[in-house]
């Protein structure tokens, strides 16, 4: 992802411009999804989260300050709508992980991996997730992400070169299965 060329067209955002909100969203929109997939663990869910969140960042977004990251102030933003919406279903009603959602905007092929990606990643516990998410999808440095959990560097690698052989273990199986 261009750091910079994000941070400018936020600024235009922040300007009123919304021209570039398409530009933001193709930037932003791929951690926001895994931000808040690895929550609530329901893709169209997900999907509508993510409505939230972006239209909960236009509101926020006169409060931004460039000297956070915007995909880290973003997510943080995913975050605690899923968590929300995660705690307030659970006292509602259970989740059922089970059931085709509807996914607006998603095609077949997206969905199939979607669901692949799933399928690895709940071999996973979650602090695996959050490393192997937080390094792959959201680009972020080892040391970044050991910062946020509160753990050393090597135990962060660890982690993530641990869920790799999981996941690579998983796909064996799938693979062999087919």
């Amino acid at each position: 992802m261009n750091h910079q060329k994000l941070n400018h067209h936020v600024e235009q955002l922040k300007q009123g411009d919304l021209s570039v909100f398409d530009a933001v969203y193709d930037m932003t929109r791929v951690g926001v999804y895994y931000t808040i997939l690895t929550i609530v663990k329901d893709i169209g869910l997900t999907e509508d989260l993510m409505q939230e969140t972006y239209l909960k960042m236009l509101d926020s977004l006169p409060r931004y300050r460039k000297r956070h990251q915007f995909q880290a102030w973003l997510n943080t933003i995913a975050k605690n709508l899923a968590i929300n919406t995660y705690n307030k279903r659970k006292r509602e009603q259970p989740v059922d992980q089970d059931a085709d959602p509807s996914v607006f905007g998603v095609t077949h092929d997206q969905q199939e991996k979607a669901y692949a990606l799933q399928e690895l990643l709940a071999v996973l516990n979650e602090e695996e997730k959050i490393v192997v998410i937080r390094f792959v999808v959201l680009e972020e440095k080892h040391k970044d992400i050991a910062k946020h959990l509160g753990k050393p560097v090597g135990t962060v690698t660890w982690m993530y070169q641990n869920a790799l052989k999981k996941m690579r273990r998983k796909a064996g199986e799938e693979d062999d299965e087919s």
